[in-house]
């Protein structure tokens, strides 16, 4: 492992943590899905939902970070929790399978597949299939950044069940992404990780490179998105500013906070997890019209 890499392996085993336990409101419950296939995807969740609801609600799907390698579902537990008490939205966290196990693009079609569960269950838990999200923070936001850019793109969705249902989304909030593949090299932290999620390097792969690229996939039909990323982050803010000004020069909506002094996947922590928890909440809140209590 080279001084590169073992930058990043200490920037993922330190920042990207996953909590155990978590203790839900009173008024939620969490519950857990697998599914085995006859296909190779992976459909595991764990959803988030207030008790007791009747209101047609939104959904969102969050999916971790760690490289396309490490970390589990559990890493936004707490938004979800959040998010269900307080807006009653249906909140749904995900496994992938991750590079060790299978390469590009299979991380993508697990999240393809579990969004179009959610909208297979969508009269079942009361979701509104018009009002589906995505989010998720380092290689997750690349993950849902891929997912909000695909929108219709019949080739990403994999061999998994529930194809009967779309795998669109209506928004994305996306923390200390990747977003550009070729951009990303050339601060040279993700090397290792990048040719173990594609399978070779740019100079072997370009095509791949580039078409794992959301900055490129980027268009006017392309859904809303807030960007989150600190500026003392290894991974460079530079990616969540260039897409955020991409997305407006197609005149999509998107909002875009650089937080000054933060490291990565810094809103894991303490009073940072309120403030981004809270601002990902005033922006879905805004585009999905959907009310706190």
């Amino acid at each position: 492992m080279n001084d590169n890499d073992q930058k990043a392996f200490e920037i993922v085993s330190q920042t990207e943590i996953w909590p155990h336990e978590i203790e839900l409101p009173l008024h939620v419950e969490s519950y857990e899905y697998k599914e085995d296939t006859d296909s190779d995807s992976q459909l595991d969740v764990t959803w988030f939902s207030r008790i007791d609801t009747t209101e047609q609600r939104p959904a969102m799907v969050f999916i971790h970070g760690g490289s396309w390698k490490h970390g589990d579902k559990k890493q936004f537990y707490r938004q979800s929790a959040y998010l269900a008490e307080k807006y009653n939205i249906f909140c749904v966290n995900v496994e992938y399978r991750l590079s060790g196990v299978a390469r590009y693009p299979a991380a993508i079609e697990d999240c393809k597949c579990a969004i179009r569960w959610v909208r297979s269950v969508a009269e079942q838990h009361n979701i509104d299939p018009d009002r589906i999200g995505v989010g998720g923070g380092s290689a997750g936001a690349h993950l849902s950044a891929m997912v909000a850019t695909t929108n219709g793109i019949a080739a990403l969705e994999g061999t998994g069940p529930y194809q009967e249902f779309s795998s669109d989304v209506q928004l994305a909030v996306l923390y200390n992404g990747h977003f550009d593949m070729n951009d990303q090299l050339k601060d040279h932290i993700q090397d290792q990780d990048m040719f173990d999620f594609f399978g070779g390097h740019p100079w072997d792969l370009p095509e791949i490179y580039g078409a794992a690229s959301p900055f490129l996939r980027v268009n006017a039909g392309s859904p809303p998105m807030l960007f989150l990323h600190g500026v003392d982050d290894w991974y460079p803010h530079r990616q969540s500013i260039a897409m955020h000004e991409r997305l407006l020069n197609y005149g999509v909506y998107s909002e875009l906070e650089i937080y000054e002094g933060k490291e990565h996947a810094w809103f894991n922590f303490g009073e940072d997890n309120r403030i981004t928890t809270e601002r990902i909440a005033l922006f879905i809140e805004k585009l999905f019209h959907c009310k706190g209590r």
